[in-house]
């Protein structure tokens, strides 16, 4: 087949006579990376390390990788061929069509909660040891972990911040947190024009903290990106909200969907845009729903506290887990199912009874464990999400990203110190 494209894929096998230390250092080489995200290579996934190549291009990177130390192989790109070298191998499709041709690329979460925990543990204790300082690298780490155990299409997604960006970044929100406090307790005047100021710098912090977040977020080597002029945040975080406050709740559900529009609409992947078309009616009948359940909630209660204090409050605790999942769930499949990029489309398909079992396991068991199941209940929820999330397209990704990384180029190299510094946690 003389037209057939390849994907390089490889699985974490070694060529006999190799050291496997000196192979993961040869990666790093050849790849200019990070030992971290070697690591991850070699724990016998299928990982798509170049895809979209035609046959001479494909021999090549075989040859440099058989040097290296690391047996690849080759893979006929599309859909039919992955399902079937799935097949193969025993184990699940990563992408199926359907009768009208879409492709459904499921997303998929391989991390655990042991081998989490220990990442966790361990970011902990030093940033209490360093007084907080240790905290930007754990955030690396943290975000690492989950970015590279999430995967689509045989690919996991990266996280390329440096800590010593985010701890400037962090040192200066510190600062201007210490001056304030200090001038609300000692020249209150001072502390409300400091309060005010911090209002009107806020549009200007989300957007930089967006597009840090986005610039630093890669999948197959192509970076995301966030930009948004900040008259346009300050409408849908300080305008829009203020409105719905003065509507005593009226507008809330307008304010809420300005601004996941604002956030989805101008972020994009490589040199295409994703586009938002959730109506503001969609969420009114969610905020209503919502409203509805509160009320039924409140009605029962004041029956219930009649015969029972003690019925009372459980009825009121089985009231938040219901409101609170309810709309989690409402909310994300309604975020997921109007995003798109270009001619792919989004699939959320969050279930109510699942995920309000999701909650409260993880609340419990987080409760009765003094904290200590975060890092479990982190991974359960990161693997719930990406069971039940799914990208559909006519497309195949890899030729789609092939072509993104033409259009890229070294773009992101040239406008990597826009970016200066990271707000938040």
């Amino acid at each position: 087949m003389p037209d057939s494209r390849y994907d390089v894929v490889f699985y974490g096998e070694i060529v006999d006579g190799f050291d496997l230390e000196q192979v993961k250092a040869n990666f790093v080489r050849l790849f200019a990376t990070t030992e971290e995200r070697v690591e991850r290579l070699f724990r016998g996934r299928r990982v798509t390390l170049k895809p979209d190549l035609d046959e001479s291009t494909a021999q090549h990177y075989l040859r440099e990788l058989k040097r290296a130390g690391a047996h690849a192989k080759l893979e006929v790109t599309g859909a039919i061929a992955a399902l079937a070298n799935t097949a193969a191998q025993g184990g699940d499709a990563a992408a199926v069509t359907d009768d009208s041709g879409l492709r459904h690329y499921p997303f998929q979460f391989s991390g655990n909660g042991g081998e989490y925990f220990r990442i966790w543990i361990v970011n902990l204790l030093l940033s209490i040891l360093t007084l907080g300082i240790y905290s930007a690298w754990a955030k690396v780490r943290n975000k690492r972990y989950f970015y590279g155990n999430t995967s689509l299409d045989g690919a996991s997604f990266d996280y390329l911040a440096n800590p010593v960006t985010i701890l400037k970044g962090r040192l200066i929100a510190v600062g201007f947190f210490v001056l304030y406090s200090a001038a609300g307790n000692l020249v209150p005047l001072l502390g409300a024009l400091l309060g005010l100021l911090m209002m009107v710098l806020l549009p200007w912090i989300i957007v930089r903290s967006l597009a840090f977040n986005a610039y630093n977020s890669a999948h197959r080597n192509i970076r995301f990106g966030f930009d948004a002029p900040v008259w346009e945040a300050f409408k849908a975080f300080v305008g829009w909200p203020i409105l719905a406050v003065l509507t005593l709740g009226v507008l809330a559900p307008m304010a809420f969907c300005k601004q996941q529009r604002f956030v989805v609409e101008h972020h994009s992947y490589g040199q295409q845009q994703f586009s938002f078309h959730a109506s503001t009616r969609d969420y009114v009948m969610l905020f209503l729903a919502v409203i509805g359940i509160g009320v039924a909630i409140a009605a029962l209660s004041a029956v219930l506290g009649a015969l029972s204090p003690a019925l009372m409050m459980l009825w009121w605790g089985a009231g938040y887990l219901a409101i609170f999942a309810y709309f989690s769930v409402h909310s994300t499949n309604l975020l997921y199912n109007n995003s798109a990029l270009g001619e792919h489309v989004f699939r959320a398909q969050l279930q109510l009874p699942s995920y309000a079992r999701l909650y409260l396991v993880n609340t419990v068991a987080t409760a009765l464990t003094l904290g200590l199941f975060i890092p479990w209940a982190k991974v359960r929820t990161a693997r719930y999400l990406a069971e039940h999330v799914s990208l559909l397209s006519t497309a195949d990704l890899g030729a789609v990203a092939a072509a993104e990384q033409a259009d890229v180029g070294v773009l992101g190299e040239e406008v990597g110190d826009v970016f200066g510094y990271e707000f938040g946690v």
